[in-house]
């Protein structure tokens, strides 16, 4: 080798050192900036899309959100016949379904029904593919068949031919990446989901609720806005200003929160009647003090979240965050 190639390579080696350092750096000052912010309080998944959640003590969190005895979250879903979704926004009812786990078999129970059996996770049958919408994206879903349309027909009192869809197996899953936002959409490709609104996750927290409650006569539960991960200990809405989430002491999970929760009419649902509140409450209250010009006029309350790493979560576990970098 040449005196001149030998200095490149030197040189090439030097940036390439530096680099390395550079990056160590900044990693260990990001990671010296997470501060303890509280710890988990809640966590629920929710099997049945807009169906009432399952209260866990301890699940598995994977990149398409939480899973417990091999439930997923947001794994079915109620469609029209076009593929659109259907939830609480369209069926008041569906907040009365109670969803439960049976060895291979989940059980849907809602009052004047006999138990509608369903296998968790059924084998993959590419004739009865169905191709769904959730809001802007295209999501493949499974037709589970003429037993549980006519079910979720007779409790919703519709004849418009709604179908129970499921994500099974190998199935292709929601890239929250695709979707379009008027704010801008900082998932990135590979942020997975199955038929929930937008990301794998939605944390909040508790104290934000009491400072909600504060304002309201009828005070409400986190059943009213249906998040994954609820997390006590820290200031009222300080998660407006989270970047990221270690959750766990030990293989801490790794979250990066993707933008604030925008809330709508599905939040004026009493969970205990299936009933809308006449007064449109929690809705119009959030109206007065959490909105803001970027997400127009729907509210803000809570964050959606995207998953890094997989690994176990349970109630009590340590939650710190990385704050967003001032803007000054």
């Amino acid at each position: 080798m040449s005196d001149e190639g030998a200095h490149v390579l030197l040189g090439l080696s030097a940036v390439s050192l530096a680099r390395w350092l550079a990056s160590v750096w900044s990693s260990r000052i990001r990671r010296d900036s997470f501060v303890r912010v509280g710890k988990v309080s809640e966590l629920n998944i929710f099997p049945v899309k807009s169906c009432p959640g399952i209260p866990l003590q301890t699940a598995k969190a994977e990149i398409t959100g939480l899973v417990w005895e091999d439930m997923y979250d947001r794994q079915w879903m109620l469609a029209r016949p076009n593929g659109d979704f259907l939830s609480q926004r369209h069926y008041s009812r569906m907040a009365l379904i109670r969803v439960s786990s049976h060895k291979d078999d989940i059980h849907l129970d809602a009052p004047g029904q006999t138990t509608l059996v369903l296998k968790k996770n059924p084998p993959v049958d590419k004739s009865r593919f169905i191709m769904t919408r959730v809001w802007g994206l295209h999501v493949l879903g499974m037709d589970c068949g003429d037993e549980a349309a006519h079910w979720f027909q007779k409790f919703l009192q519709t004849e418009e031919g709604v179908r129970l869809v499921v994500s099974s197996g190998s199935m292709p899953k929601k890239d929250s990446s695709k979707e379009i936002k008027p704010w801008g959409n900082p998932a990135q490709p590979g942020d997975l989901a199955l038929f929930s609104d937008f990301g794998g996750f939605l944390v909040m927290n508790e104290a934000s609720l009491d400072a909600l409650n504060e304002r309201l006569e009828k005070k409400v539960t986190f059943r009213t806005f249906r998040p994954n991960i609820v997390i006590s200990g820290c200031e009222a809405f300080a998660e407006d200003c989270w970047d990221e989430l270690r959750i766990g002491d030990t293989n801490p999970l790794s979250f990066r929160i993707l933008d604030p929760c925008t809330r709508c009419v599905l939040t004026t649902v009493n969970p205990d009647t299936g009933e809308r509140n006449k007064d449109r409450q929690p809705l119009e209250t959030l109206k007065q003090f959490r909105c803001f010009p970027t997400y127009g006029n729907d509210p803000i309350f809570g964050v959606n979240a995207a998953l890094d790493n997989t690994g176990s979560i349970k109630v009590g576990d340590s939650v710190y965050a990385l704050r967003k970098r001032s803007s000054s």
